[in-house]
């Protein structure tokens, strides 16, 4: 089975009242082409599960938001404090005992979060999809450099 990681889709980084500079993602073309992403891993019966990023000095009461008009078609959710979800161990089991195969990693920053989860991926002996059509980056002069080094670490780009 295959499993699409929705990471950081949430309402104050990408939604209408995130800092604009800091987070300056063409908001509404990312959520069309992750609604269709997602929709597609749904109709073909593969697993969507959202990552939210919860900063370690934030309260634990905190709950970070999925950004509104995202496609919610699971109730996989799990909280991450760190760069990458593989630091969540109840995610590695979950992917585990539901027979994961391979893992198509979208969402933001593909700069990092998104490409650290990338790499921790493969590192737990899982195939990973970076789907570059999927994905938001802040500084996208950066990206093509990511993709690269991500290539070189076994990862597959889709476009």
């Amino acid at each position: 089975m295959k499993a699409l990681l929705v990471i950081d889709m949430q309402e104050d980084y990408i939604g209408e009242t995130r800092n604009v500079e800091r987070f300056p993602y063409q908001s509404e073309i990312l959520i069309s082409r992750i609604n269709q992403r997602i929709q597609d891993f749904n109709n073909e019966r593969n697993l969507v599960i959202y990552i939210l990023n919860r900063f370690f000095y934030q309260s634990k009461k905190f709950t970070p938001q999925l950004v509104k008009g995202l496609h919610i078609v699971s109730d996989h959710i799990f909280i991450k404090n760190r760069v990458s979800c593989f630091h969540n161990s109840e995610l590695i089991r979950f992917l585990h005992e539901n027979n994961v195969t391979e893992l198509e990693m979208i969402g933001v920053d593909g700069n990092y979060c998104v490409a650290a989860s990338a790499r921790a991926g493969v590192k737990n002996g899982f195939p990973v999809v970076f789907n570059h059509h999927c994905i938001g980056a802040a500084k996208t002069d950066k990206l093509n450099k990511t993709i690269n080094d991500l290539q070189d670490a076994g990862i597959t780009i889709r476009d």
